[in-house]
């Protein structure tokens, strides 16, 4: 598998992690109101909605680290984080943070990659070859 896949696999897991074990917590949560106020519940008590989110955490939380540790090229990873950032849900309103993120993120990627393409013509150089 190659490393651009590892790397949006890996903040895939990240982000199912969290959608899952928040909503598993929400769907506890309503249960419980509802039982409260007297109607039927899903089943899930908040007790066992906070047991499902806790466990999709960790499981997703440990696959993602498994992508992350297995690449050997890290320069897609600044694009594909920045590029993550940028589709979640705005921390500071407005698109400015997005753009400079995305921007910052593909020029990060851009001088990664250049810089091994660099070394990696020093290498041959080195070994005589041109």
């Amino acid at each position: 598998m190659s490393d651009g896949k590892k790397s949006c696999l890996g903040f895939i897991f990240l982000i199912g992690a969290l959608v899952i074990a928040v909503s598993a917590v929400l769907v506890g949560g309503i249960g419980e109101a509802i039982k409260y106020l007297g109607g039927n519940t899903f089943g899930i008590s908040l007790k066992s909605g906070l047991i499902i989110g806790v466990g999709a955490l960790v499981f997703f939380f440990v696959l993602a680290v498994y992508m992350f540790i297995t690449i050997r090229n890290y320069a897609w990873f600044p694009a594909i984080a920045a590029g993550v950032y940028t589709v979640l849900p705005d921390l500071i309103i407005g698109p400015e943070d997005d753009i400079v993120v995305l921007l910052l993120g593909g020029l990060i990627s851009g001088l990664l990659a250049w810089r091994q393409s660099q070394g990696a013509g020093v290498e041959k150089l080195d070994a005589g070859e041109e």
